[in-house]
């Protein structure tokens, strides 16, 4: 296994340097990204003392506000706009570990199958694009692989203390988002013959800590984190336009349009198919574990009405290592040399598709254009936490602030309650000075919500308009 160790440092570096490069792109480090503010401004709202789903809407589970905690705390030092460039910085350290992960447990499986297994997961786009944007899969991803590192014994299951140490892992894995419990379920079954040494320790291991992460917020606001990550998440399954089977294979594959998607779609079935017609190997525990939970996790891809380009990241894992398992049975049968460089060059033409897409990417930093007009310790509420974060004016020194994170979150949260919905916005509107949105008032107040511009109109004046709109309640200065 020691010559495989270059193989997966190579992989390592490239996927931190792959991953680097995109945040060196114009705005993407200290610029607006996705959904990062949200969890990082639910962080900075617990160290502060305010509680998830008691106090503000928060759609997740509540493990990624605790493990956020750390940047939080750093936030006091050097405000959110550096905690939330160290963040992003900090996805390069996830990055590589999820490629070496996904190596330790395939690297007894000889170098081609690490090869492409680390490949696969370094240039994985979805991953990437979930990395870049500060999603949770990858962090969900992070400790599913170090849980089953602990699982698994080269092939087969571990016991004991290590089943109870992997079960841990796992169950932070689920307090950070849901699927997690696609492997759990599959890992729980291939350990049911042994309930002592395998079954009891891997169960306990989850119970303890997905219980320690979510048992406080489920005491202080049982109903409250119900309705907001569990019946308002499943609310969104169904929906008016269902996203196309293209579109999802596109963005659980490789990024080469409908045609490639299928193709790529295609050629992934049948080098599994190949790998398991006419591979000399018996299949192992390591290899139903990768094969259900890649056959699970796939089916799922086609459940909900919407799709978004993150979820296909907790897919890569499991897609990475199953392909380098197949392709390493492949190999050991007839003709290694021929597959060896059909791999070579498949992960060749994958690493300079990705620079070629990293290298056309930017995103707008809009700190300047918020220091200008709203003042340091101001109340302020945007629109998309984005905003105000990376501008210094999510965290206020005004008393009674409001503590709204997520605004689309809580459009989502009284989707069925519109009229809860507009008073929680009133309130939210009538303890804030500053309003900072991406559209105007309104295009942002709409449909049951249209009764909002009016009092913004009322106690508001409009001193900035595009691309930003900020509005200053009337009588206090804008800087």
């Amino acid at each position: 296994m020691k010559g495989q160790a270059p193989i997966i440092a190579v992989f390592v570096l490239v996927a931190i340097g792959i991953n680097a490069l995109q945040l060196s792109r114009p705005g993407f480090l200290f610029g607006m990204t996705s959904d990062v503010s949200d969890y990082l401004g639910a962080a900075v709202r617990l160290v502060n003392g305010s509680l998830p789903y008691r106090d503000f809407v928060f759609l997740q589970p509540p493990g990624i506000v605790v493990l956020l905690s750390p940047f939080a705390f750093v936030s006091h030092l050097i405000g959110t706009r550096g905690a939330l460039a160290i963040l992003r910085l900090f996805t390069l350290v996830v990055a590589g570990s999820n490629v070496l992960l996904v190596g330790r447990l395939v690297r007894h499986r000889g170098r081609l199958a690490t090869l492409v297994a680390c490949g696969v997961m370094a240039l994985y786009p979805a991953e990437r694009y979930a990395l870049n944007a500060g999603l949770l899969e990858p962090v969900t991803v992070l400790f599913c692989l170090a849980g089953a590192t602990f699982i698994f014994d080269r092939d087969g299951l571990a016991a004991d203390r290590r089943m109870l140490l992997g079960g841990a892992l796992f169950g932070v894995a689920g307090a950070v988002k849901g699927p997690a419990i696609i492997p759990v379920i599959v890992i729980a079954a291939l350990a049911s013959p042994n309930l002592r040494q395998r079954l009891l320790p891997f169960l306990g291991g989850v119970t303890a800590a997905f219980g320690a992460l979510l048992l406080p917020f489920l005491v202080l606001a049982p109903a409250a984190l119900f309705h907001d990550v569990v019946a308002t998440q499943l609310a969104r399954i169904p929906g008016s336009a269902r996203t196309s089977v293209a579109t999802r294979l596109q963005e659980m594959t490789f990024e080469g349009g409908s045609a490639g998607a299928y193709i790529a779609t295609a050629a992934i079935v049948l080098i599994i198919i190949a790998a398991l017609a006419l591979g000399r190997r018996r299949l192992t525990a390591l290899d139903v574990f990768g094969l259900a939970t890649l056959a699970v996790a796939t089916a799922v891809q086609f459940a909900t009405h919407q799709y978004y380009p993150q979820y296909p990241a907790f897919l890569g894992p499991f897609l990475a290592f199953v392909l380098g398992m197949a392709v390493g049975r492949l190999a050991s049968w007839r003709v290694p040399r021929v597959t060896s460089v059909v791999a070579a060059a498949g992960i060749g033409a994958l690493l300079v598709t990705q620079i070629y897409v990293v290298e056309r990417r930017a995103t707008s930093d809009v700190g300047s254009a918020v220091d200008s007009v709203v003042p340091a310790g101001a109340c302020a509420l945007a629109d998309r936490p984005e905003i105000v974060v990376t501008a210094n004016r999510f965290v206020s020194s005004v008393a009674g602030c409001t503590k709204m994170v997520d605004p689309f979150g809580t459009f989502l949260a009284f989707a069925n309650d519109p009229v809860g919905g507009v008073a929680a916005f009133r309130m939210a509107l009538a303890h804030a000075d500053y309003l900072v949105l991406s559209v105007g008032i309104n295009r942002w107040f709409v449909g049951s919500y249209a009764v909002l511009p009016a009092y913004v109109s009322a106690h508001f004046r409009l001193v900035r308009s595009g691309p930003l709109y900020i509005y200053v309640r009337d009588g206090f200065p804008a800087a």
